[in-house]
């Protein structure tokens, strides 16, 4: 029999061999394959990757797929396959010389980058094969990485040689010559007439050295740079404006860095007239309204896309995604007319909608917050509030739209949801300087089995404040979107060692969604009744109240409470908590007594408003105010408990005004002691900023406000005699507590004017 070699490392030599011998081989069919002991270590992945199959027949194709094949595999280097004939038959035996494994791999030379941080970043490893091409790119990492360091002449080279300790394996060492550190020292601009270098260099991100700046050359930003020039002078009205190439030179030391950019601005145009045909769907005035470009003004850049995105998205409002809007542009007398080509297209419907990622959840908890449905048109107006609605549920991290689009055009849509972890039973704590440390036991289950519906039962214990509570919420009662609510509790509350408050009592809640103002309107209606008693008088608060009538020391107890009230609401904030848009306006009336029973009788209002907005980038603005008024209907004061009273300040449910004591912001009597005010009115200011969303975030505040005696006291002073502060802090949101919150107010008047109080809270509300 003979042998002889059919393939080796290239296709060329191949192509090279002698065209008779191979012939004697090919169109024979394949008896088996074999492989060399040093192809054989790597068996599986060699065979398969040929391709030779015994029984197929031999071609020359074959043959140089496989060795194509093999040595793509980036392990070997060298392959060679070897004929024997056998019959009318051929014997195929693959052989295939590996890289050298790597014993050790070592970094010379390096000073400045740790040999730690620089492995890092290699994708070549001790005891693992290393081809040529893998040592090239990983001199080019580190090259790279010096680089991004500001180490822009840095050489980096490669040696492989046996390790004298094992014949098979070899060391692989990357030498580095890290050379200075480079500086930008200047960055000029050629070509440029209209504005003069530093109004250039203020648009780019690369920087020169100062004592503010590093100087540091990135080779990413440097690219990008390019973009931001031109960006610029388009937003100027100079849309012919380009990088004609840029330039990069060294100081004599090789130190400094000097970068050049050369520039065509062009001639500054104007936009002109603006028209548009084709459209039927939306009036000459809704398209109107998305046009941001105003005739004989400064042609930008940015104005011109916001129009053409604007018209798209009032398209997609209405479910046209497929419109087409043609543009042309017509210069004149340096101004540019826009001519819009609409083609409307047909509308996109939706099939069905499909769910995902609810691992608790119900689907129906889903669907049945979606204003969009099956069978009808796929607006984006629509989809954006049916998110915004999922989400301000409170039970999911993220939710987000997909869709698969039909043979037809139209859609099946996904909701994708992220279910945020709930916990079902609870041991926690919380603290505020009213009631101190109170520890907490709670079977608190919000999205209860998945039903939307939340249970829970919860005791605290402290040493100012013991209360047990239990309560249901069904936010769609049989099905409809009328929500349920159902809750008893009793406490007993020190307060601040003046005496003992023991309430007992619970309370029926009835809610219903609105269709009309808009469908972001709720009302609420509820009853309660309570039992109220104060005991435990201390001497100090008895003296400091002597001439209040109305002192609470002064009257009978137990007492009675019988009220309803009714809420009015509408809330458009796009998050339940840590709001970055959308507003509340919520206004509730209660009315005690009269023909409701109980011993008090008195009515209250109460009006809040919240603003929220980013100005910019993540930084969320909220403008909070809150107004509440309630007079005795028959005996003025003695109508109206000290319970239901205003008493502001610190973080004090009734009106947050940090750095105060809670609940001593108000009217006093002459001997000092905290009267209550029947007004209030209360200002905050936050600036919120995510470190890390609905997890880490920082704030600063302003609060300004009071409590009054009468409501003629408060109207007089609406504006003016506010107990003002400013201050900083933070939140974290923890599972199985909530959110835990440190704020640090200044106050600016009364007795704690001018020191800084802490405010800590773990488990309530902000």
């Amino acid at each position: 029999m003979v042998k002889s070699i059919l393939a080796v490392l290239s296709i060329a030599v191949l192509a090279a061999g002698s065209k008779a011998e191979l012939a004697d081989y090919l169109g024979l069919g394949i008896a088996r394959v074999e492989l060399s002991p040093t192809a054989a270590a790597d068996s599986f992945l060699v065979l398969n990757s040929s391709g030779l199959i015994p029984g197929d027949i031999l071609t020359a194709d074959k043959l140089q797929n496989a060795v194509r094949r093999i040595y793509s595999l980036g392990i070997f280097a060298d392959v060679a396959i070897f004929a024997e004939k056998s019959g009318n038959r051929v014997n195929l035996r693959i052989e295939a010389e590996p890289y050298p494994r790597l014993s050790k791999v070592k970094l010379e030379g390096n000073s400045r980058l740790s040999t730690k941080n620089l492995k890092k970043e290699l994708t070549v490893y001790e005891d693992r094969i290393a081809s040529p091409g893998a040592i090239k790119a990983n001199v080019e990492k580190i090259r790279k990485l010096y680089e991004s360091k500001g180490f822009l002449l840095a050489e980096v080279e490669s040696s492989l040689e046996p390790d004298p300790k094992s014949g098979e394996k070899a060391i692989l060492t990357f030498r580095i010559n890290e050379g200075p550190k480079v500086k930008i020292k200047n960055i000029t601009f050629s070509g440029n007439q209209v504005f003069n270098d530093d109004k250039l260099r203020s648009k780019i991100s690369t920087k020169r050295k100062s004592f503010f700046r590093s100087g540091s050359f990135d080779s990413d930003k440097f690219r990008e740079d390019r973009r931001k020039l031109v960006e610029f002078y388009k937003n100027e009205g100079y849309i012919d404006a380009v990088v004609l190439g840029d330039s990069i030179w060294y100081s004599a030391d090789r130190r400094q860095m000097f970068i050049n950019f050369r520039l065509s601005e062009g001639e500054r145009y104007y936009f002109g007239r603006t028209s548009w045909s084709g459209n039927s769907v939306l009036s000459d005035e809704k398209i109107a309204s998305a046009i941001k470009i105003k005739e004989n003004r400064i042609y930008k850049q940015e104005d011109y896309d916001k129009t053409i995105a604007g018209i798209y998205e009032q398209y997609q409002n209405e479910g046209y995604w497929y419109v087409n809007i043609k543009e042309n542009k017509s210069p004149r007398d340096h101004h540019l007319d826009l001519e819009l080509s609409i083609t409307e297209n047909n509308p996109v419907y939706v099939k069905l909608i499909n769910i995902e990622g609810n691992t608790k959840t119900k689907d129906k908890v889903i669907r049945r917050e979606l204003k969009i449905k099956p069978e009808t048109i796929f607006k984006r107006s629509i989809l954006t509030r049916s998110l915004r609605d999922v989400m301000i549920l409170n039970f999911f991290g993220n939710v987000v739209p997909d869709w698969n689009v039909l043979d037809d055009g139209n859609i099946d849509l996904i909701i994708k949801v992220e279910e945020k972890p709930t916990g079902q039973f609870s041991l926690g704590a919380g603290y505020s300087a009213q009631d101190r440390l109170v520890g907490t036991v709670g079977l608190g289950i919000p999205n209860f089995l998945g039903g939307g519906q939340t249970v829970s039962l919860d005791a605290d214990f402290g040493s100012r404040r013991q209360t047990f509570s239990i309560g249901y919420f069904e936010p769609w009662f049989r099905d409809t979107p009328t929500s349920l609510g159902i809750n008893a509790y009793i406490q007993d509350r020190e307060y601040s060692g003046w005496f003992t408050e023991s309430r007992k009592g619970g309370s029926v809640k009835v809610g219903r969604r609105l269709r009309w103002p808009d469908n972001y309107f709720r009302v609420y209606a509820s009853y309660r009744l309570e039992q109220l008693k104060y005991f435990d008088f201390n001497s100090t608060y008895v003296s400091a109240n002597i001439d209040n009538p109305y002192s609470v020391d002064k009257l009978k107890w137990p007492q009675q409470t019988s009220s309803m009230s009714l809420t009015v609401e509408r809330d458009s904030r796009d998050l339940a908590q840590f709001a970055t848009k959308g507003k509340v306006y919520a206004w509730t009336g209660e009315l005690a007594g009269t023909a409701l029973g109980g011993n008090w009788n008195y009515w209250k209002q109460m009006l809040l408003v919240e603003h929220y907005y980013t100005p910019y980038w993540k930084f969320t603005l909220g403008l909070k105010g809150k107004w509440g008024l309630m007079e005795g209907i028959y005996s003025g004061d003695s109508d109206v408990p000290f319970s239901e009273r205003f008493t502001p300040g610190g973080t004090d449910p009734d009106g947050i005004i940090r750095g105060y004591s809670d609940s001593r912001v108000g009217p006093r009597s002459p001997s000092g002691g905290y009267l209550g005010g029947r007004a209030e009115a209360i200002y905050n200011l936050e600036l919120t900023v995510p470190i890390s969303e609905q997890q880490f975030y920082v704030l600063l505040f302003a609060d300004a406000g009071n409590a009054y005696l009468s409501g003629r006291e408060f109207r007089d002073n609406f504006y003016r005699h506010f107990y003002k502060s400013a201050g900083f802090g933070f939140r974290v949101v923890a599972p199985m507590i909530g959110v835990i919150g440190f704020d640090f107010g200044y106050p600016f008047d009364g007795e704690d004017k001018g020191k800084l109080r802490p405010h800590f809270q773990i488990g309530r509300g902000f």
